[in-house]
């Protein structure tokens, strides 16, 4: 007899077994086939498996980030075998009176269980990354309201600036009035944009939730798409390119930081440091060093060659929305209104100490290099460094956006009541331009630092409203 329950989304079968091994009908191979990895299985995977088995240091040499590592296994073998759950070490693990996996947690529902069984007995198809084909977005001719603006970067030279309209890049002439450029991409939503400091290439990083990451690379000078990587199971955040512009990194929606190369052919790294979202992440000058933050209230340091943490610089009460880095500090804000500087040659250093002999003891060590900046009148959601960086610019939830030297944290230029919330903000080389974007949709270009409005425009073209008379 066959019992069909629906239960997220899927059918889960409970059949029958004649010596052990499983027998499905042409119906309930059909069902099973059509449970799916990246709906059904992968959550279940991330909630349950994913904390040990992700990363470089994964548990047991056991990799779950994909069906392909899973399917090459860990120190004890493949994990399952296609066709045939009974003899997979995966079912060994999760079942039983007191299963082994996952440790430290209620052992996995029977619901839960069926759905790993029956997708490894349907043929453990694998559609966690859509193909080419598979996956496209629809890029209107006209919105019918203006989208956020969720990110904005100026050209190196300054003359141009790049806009994320949801899921398209738009191109801004700054000193004429041409037509902006519209670039398309195959992202559900573009987080971060930003120009490689040599000028020559536009990197629009974005995804689409619990399906992939994305990052395209265009020809800074005309748009032309030159490549697109697709990674990852969750969508990226904010980054920055390395110095030398042959890296990207980006905060990802996986907790992980991710190193997308910009040359198809050469091998990505991942960073598993915060527990949850990482948000943004920052370069330092030299490109040895890495700056994060996210949702996991933690603010990091890390080696960018190896990933080795560094330091974990500061801990706050609220999410890490943005950071940045210069030669001397790395920055972070957030949700908690602060913007704090981190002196890195202490904080990853030098110790104070107070006293002498056996009463010595440790200056706080947050003390030593956390220098803050003023107090912010609403919650940060954004920082752009200027292309020299030595100013940073600082907006979000509130009605201004303000500018600061970095070496001395003075403000240098206050731009009132501009529309807000502000979701994203850039400055050009020597920050005497700022742009600004946010939830109306529109772009604002200002002269710094008097603050004068030079171009205020809507990036895409949006269909105009007839008002209807009783």
């Amino acid at each position: 007899m066959i019992v069909l329950k629906y239960f997220p989304l899927v059918f889960v079968l409970w059949t029958t077994s004649v010596n052990g091994a499983e027998r499905l009908s042409p119906l309930e191979k059909s069902v099973a086939e059509k449970i799916s990895f990246r709906k059904d299985v992968w959550p279940i995977v991330k909630r349950h498996c994913w904390g040990c088995h992700s990363g470089a240091d994964a548990k047991g040499g056991l990799s779950m980030n994909t069906v392909a590592a899973m399917l090459k296994g860990g120190d004890g073998g493949p994990l399952f075998e296609i066709g045939k759950p009974d003899e997979s070490l995966l079912l060994e693990q999760i079942t039983g009176d007191e299963p082994e996996m996952p440790q430290k947690q209620p052992p996995l529902s029977k619901a839960k269980i069926n759905i790993m069984r029956h997708w490894i007995l349907g043929g453990a198809q694998d559609d966690s990354i859509a193909g080419e084909g598979e996956f496209k977005v629809l890029i209107p001719d006209k919105y019918k309201v203006a989208p956020a603006i969720n990110s904005v970067s100026f050209s190196v030279d300054g003359k141009r600036l790049a806009v994320a309209c949801r899921s398209e890049v738009v191109l801004v002439n700054v000193e004429d009035n041409n037509p902006p450029l519209r670039v398309p991409s195959n992202s559900d939503l573009l987080s971060h944009l930003e120009f490689s400091s040599d000028g020559k290439l536009l990197a629009a990083a974005g995804g689409s939730p619990a399906r992939f990451g994305e990052v395209s690379f265009f020809n800074a000078t005309d748009g032309k798409l030159i490549s697109t990587r697709r990674i990852g199971h969750d969508s990226f955040f904010r980054g920055s390119f390395s110095p030398d512009n042959k890296v990207i990194a980006l905060g990802g929606a996986d907790g992980a930081i991710h190193l997308v190369a910009v040359d198809a052919k050469a091998e990505s790294k991942r960073f598993e440091l915060h527990s949850d979202w990482v948000f943004d992440v920052a370069y330092t000058p030299d490109g040895k060093t890495l700056i994060s933050g996210g949702r996991d209230k933690t603010i990091k340091a890390c080696s960018a060659e190896t990933g080795k943490l560094l330091r974990s610089l500061d801990s706050s009460t609220e999410l890490i929305s943005s950071v940045a880095a210069d030669g001397l500090f790395g920055i972070a804000a957030g949700r908690a209104r602060t913007l704090v500087g981190y002196e890195l040659k202490i904080a990853l250093q030098n110790i104070e100490v107070t006293g002498a002999g056996n009463g010595a003891k440790p200056i706080s060590r947050r003390a030593q290099y956390a220098k803050a900046f003023e107090s912010q009148p609403g919650e940060i959601l954004d920082t752009a460094t200027s292309g020299d960086r030595k100013a940073i610019a600082v907006a979000g939830a509130f009605g201004d956006v303000r500018v600061y030297n970095i070496a001395d944290r003075k403000r240098t230029a206050l731009i009132p009541n501009v529309p807000n919330p502000v979701y994203s903000i850039a400055l050009n080389q020597d920050a005497t331009r700022l742009a600004v974007g946010g939830k109306q949709g529109t772009v604002g270009i200002y002269q710094l630092p008097e603050g004068k409005l030079l171009k205020s425009l809507t990036p895409v073209p949006v269909a105009e409203t007839i008002a209807i008379s009783p």
